[in-house]
């Protein structure tokens, strides 16, 4: 059975808050980049798709590698929504996969929710066949995988959930050549190979192409393919090209999270950077290789570089080698404002086949901005939580120093009910676990149906200040339709996520196998002394302001103006010395507080507004 009727099986609809959790397949998928490789690091022109009527020559080549989306156009026909991707396959021969499921290439379903057959084709570009003999020894390999990380295809006892395999022949026919019926389990990747040397397909516009069927309702009955493989002159059991290839996705540089709030990194960066950040290479020819590589880390706002990994050795044949090193922290630590950093981990193996130096290079971001994330900014399926009772989910996090709590960001699925009514919480600590009583709760509703499978922004009514260990999460009613949230199968929160089912105890919830798309946005905290807030004169004026109109006695980087009660009204940026402001015109008159931040230094003071 699939993962989640598993889960659902064990579901206690009393107040248990234990294995209640239940992972539900997406009905639509947008598209989002994460481990994005470059180019190949070569001279030259990138291969072009080909014109109407033109064949490609052997050797015949994909892993995939090359990006996330749609199947390269130079080596594929461009329709049959099949997507690339490095997020739904369980450990693949080398980074990214050709998956197939119930989504078309838009990332909309094909059908209705009870709708079963064909999904998904994958098809070569023809190919020049026609000088070819049969003593030429051509074979086509490929690995296949049912499920992975995501739902497997379902098992029936008639032709219904499949992967299938198809040569073109001359007449124009497509012959079954190979398939694999759903077993309603995820399978490791295993490798195929198919010898091609009957004159029916040995012709001058050959084409081979998989095909799927299933579930036609979204991320269901999901295959997976990788490393396709045809040329002349092979063995039997010889599946892989002259090859050295990445086959895991970059880390965070983050050791706790994903993002994090600058402010709040600064304040302990040797705990809070990742001790090693690599991946692994394996060498998947007969032969020694000699390569070198290197890492290096980007700053995306000041475009400043820091190689942290170089390294160089001779590979043996088919060994798997980690390589990996420590982020420098005097870089990471260079700036004080919010950026985004990029990983970029690069092999130079001087390959002679284009298209095996696709898998030679990731990337990774990670962000140093304003809230904190255990995931990496996308679902592969979505979590909920059902109960005949009402059901409060707690998502904990730590702070390094004290802060306040400006927005939650909470991915909400597509298979969800629009207008469906929520209560976003906050709460405090109480011995490892959320306080009884949350600290703040705030009602929302899910937006319409065009506002899903995206991040919803809720803002606060008021900024609510919270120190230590906190937890952000939401409150579902007795009666309310169950609510999927986003979660990420590629990331991890183990130990992170607290239930309370009904009127039962907090509980966490075990084996939780990915990471919540839940993200508290921060603000941070005034800290100056009171001797600096009395000191108005000497950083703005007129004070009292009758107009709401003021200047500076000095230039910022970046000016922010509070309610007395901490709440966030107003922000400029690069704000020059004597620049006149503006307060929002529908603020009343009382007294505000001003934070001046220039570098390393922070001045606030109280203005004062009469109208």
């Amino acid at each position: 059975m699939r993962q989640w009727l598993i889960l659902f099986s064990i579901l206690v609809l009393g107040g248990q808050a234990a294995d209640a959790q239940v992972l539900t397949p997406l009905n639509s998928l947008p598209p989002q980049a994460i481990s994005v490789p470059a180019k190949p690091g070569v001279p030259g022109a990138l291969p072009q798709p080909l014109a109407f009527g033109d064949t490609l020559g052997l050797p015949f080549f994909d892993d995939f590698a090359k990006g996330e989306g749609a199947p390269d156009p130079a080596r594929w026909v461009s329709r049959g929504g099949v997507s690339v991707t490095n997020r739904l396959a369980a450990n693949p021969p080398t980074i990214f996969a050709a998956s197939f499921d119930g989504l078309q290439a838009d990332g909309e379903p094909y059908g209705t929710a009870i709708g079963t057959g064909p999904t998904d084709t994958l098809t070569s570009k023809p190919l020049n066949l026609g000088n070819r003999q049969p003593q030429d020894s051509l074979y086509l390999s490929f690995y296949w995988q049912a499920g992975g990380l995501v739902d497997a295809p379902d098992f029936a006892s008639g032709n219904v959930f499949y992967l299938q395999l198809e040569f073109k022949q001359a007449n124009g026919s497509w012959a079954p050549v190979w398939a694999q019926k759903g077993s309603g389990r995820s399978t490791d990747f295993a490798s195929v190979m198919i010898s091609i040397k009957e004159a029916r397909f040995l012709f001058n516009g050959f084409q081979f192409r998989w095909v799927s069927s299933g579930r036609q309702s979204g991320l269901r009955d999901v295959w997976h393919i990788d490393y396709v493989y045809l040329n002349r002159d092979r063995r039997l059991g010889q599946l892989q090209n002259a090859d050295v290839a990445l086959t895991r996705r970059l880390p965070s540089l983050l050791n706790r999270y994903t993002a994090m709030p600058i402010w709040q990194f600064l304040e302990n960066p040797s705990g809070e950077i990742r001790p090693q950040v690599g991946s692994e290479m394996v060498n998947l020819s007969n032969i020694p290789a000699a390569i070198s590589w290197r890492a290096s880390v980007r700053n995306l706002t000041t475009g400043a570089v820091d190689t942290f990994l170089r390294g160089s050795a001779p590979v043996s044949a088919g060994t798997r080698t980690t390589i990996a090193a420590a982020p420098s922290r005097a870089f990471l630590t260079s700036q004080n404002q919010p950026f985004s950093l990029q990983t970029v981990l690069f092999l130079n193996t001087k390959e002679p086949d284009f298209y095996t130096r696709y898998n030679d290079t990731l990337r990774r971001q990670t962000d140093l901005q304003d809230f904190y994330a255990y995931d990496d900014g996308t679902a592969e399926t979505g979590f909920s939580y059902p109960s005949g009772t009402a059901v409060q989910l707690a998502y904990q996090f730590d702070l390094s120093k004290p802060d306040r709590v400006r927005s939650v960001r909470i991915f909400f699925t597509g298979t969800n009910t629009p207008g469906t009514e929520l209560f976003l919480r906050l709460w405090a600590d109480n011995n490892g676990q959320p306080a009884d009583q949350p600290l703040y709760e705030q009602r929302f509703v899910l937006p319409a149906t065009t506002g899903l499978s995206n991040w919803l922004d809720i803002t606060l009514d008021r900024q609510v200040e919270v120190q230590g260990r906190f937890y952000v999460g939401y409150r579902q009613p007795t009666g309310a339709t169950f609510v999927n949230v986003g979660f990420d199968l590629n990331e991890t929160a183990e130990g992170k996520l607290f239930a309370m089912n009904g009127a039962a105890a907090w509980s966490t919830v075990a084996d939780l196998g990915g990471a919540l798309l839940i993200r508290p946005v921060m603000t941070g905290t005034l800290t100056s002394s009171a001797d600096n807030l009395d000191a108005s004169s000497s950083l703005l004026y007129p004070n009292p302001t009758t107009t709401g109109d003021f200047f500076l006695n000095q230039a910022a980087d970046e000016l922010q103006v509070y309610s007395g009660t901490g709440q966030l009204l107003h922000t400029w940026g690069r704000v020059k010395e004597k620049q006149k402001l503006i307060l929002p015109s529908n603020l009343p008159p009382g007294i505000y507080l001003v934070k001046s931040q220039k570098g390393n230094q922070i001045r606030t003071a109280k203005l004062i507004l009469t109208r």
